[in-house]
């Protein structure tokens, strides 16, 4: 007991101490030229391997508390990077990743909800700030037109000052301008060895609402955006190294509806039942593991958002043993040449 007591003081003792050392303007200035040397040598995940990455940018849905960014996942080659939806915090989690923001080359979305868009501006200033060289295409259904045209119109002052602020040598006004790409079901897109395929997903009443399966030298992804599990889950996820998709518990859902109800809260208990019908449950996606034949499955964009140990038991029940829940910050990395996924936790 003795030792403990002592050991405790010393921690302290160490704590103090160190608030105290940063009270120091040299204190301060020699750790914070360590912190943005790290940062400015850094490249978020090794580049030199030939790999297909993903990297979590956001795994969360969007009513509830939660400290994870809304819906948004990267995929990085050494040739490419992608991102697929961007919501509200997912650029906090891209700067925490150290991606190489300035080689992004597009955001593809599965659909227009608020959780998948939010911060598709931020991220196009991030990557204009950092040296993009080519405008920042954002890749979706029809009515990306419409989309992209209000970011580009709600953000032409910010865009100006910002040019006139640091010149237009250091900040082109074109590349600050977004790009809209219409994409279609079954209608590849491909860049160099990488492919991207949209397909139909199931989020009704919602329209369009897609989801991308990505390939690269032999590896495949999967991505759902929002979407029940059906036929063409099944069809598009079959053989894929890697499926990232939504996850709904009903027990937990339905549960909280019921209870909110009984309190006389109407309208939560109303918009949690509608949830119900348009993503997918986790039943769904277990039986699924019996139809396709899929390496590995994420659950991502988790409803409802699971803020503690209790909620993320129900997204653990009867979880398959090549099934896992994915988190921000998470890493896929998936080697060409190879059968093999690493994931690196956050």
């Amino acid at each position: 007991m003795k030792k403990i007591v002592i050991l405790v003081a010393v921690l302290a003792a160490l704590v103090l101490a160190g608030n105290l050392a940063l009270k120091s303007e040299q204190v301060q200035e020699a750790v914070l030229t360590r912190f943005v040397t790290a940062i400015a040598s850094g490249s978020g995940a090794p580049a030199t391997e030939d790999a297909l990455r993903v990297y979590v940018c956001g795994s969360a849905s969007p009513l509830g508390r939660t400290d994870q960014a809304q819906a948004c996942l990267a995929v990085i080659t050494p040739e490419h990077f992608y991102l697929f939806d961007l919501g509200a915090g997912a650029n906090r989690t891209l700067s925490d990743g150290n991606l190489p923001m300035r080689r992004l080359k597009g955001v593809f979305l599965t659909h227009f909800h608020s959780d998948h868009i939010a911060e598709i501006y931020e991220a196009n200033l991030a990557s204009w700030v950092q040296g993009r060289a080519v405008p920042l295409r954002v890749l979706g259904g029809e009515g990306v037109e419409t989309l992209v045209e209000g970011l580009n119109t709600t953000y032409q002052f910010d865009r100006a000052h910002r040019a006139e602020h640091h010149g237009e040598a250091m900040l082109p006004p074109a590349l600050g301008i977004l790009a809209a790409v219409t994409v279609a079901p079954g209608i590849a897109y491909q860049d160099g060895d990488l492919k991207i395929t949209p397909y139909q997903a199931e989020h009704p009443p919602i329209s369009p609402a897609l989801g991308y399966r990505i390939e690269y030298k032999g590896r495949s992804v999967v991505i759902s955006g929002d979407s029940n599990v059906n036929e063409v889950t099944v069809s598009v996820s079959d053989g894929a190294d890697l499926l990232l998709h939504d996850a709904l518990s009903v027990p937990a859902v339905s549960l909280m509806s019921q209870v909110f109800g009984e309190n006389g809260r109407e309208r939560v208990s109303k918009i949690m039942r509608d949830v119900l019908d348009y993503h997918a449950s986790l039943e769904s996606l277990i039986e699924l593991n019996d139809k396709a034949d899929v390496d590995r499955v994420a659950y991502y964009h988790l409803v409802p958002n699971p803020t503690n140990a209790l909620f993320m038991a129900f997204f653990e029940r009867n979880l398959p043993e090549s099934y896992l829940i994915a988190q921000d910050r998470m890493w896929f990395h998936l080697p060409v040449g190879s059968d093999t996924i690493r994931v690196t936790e956050p």
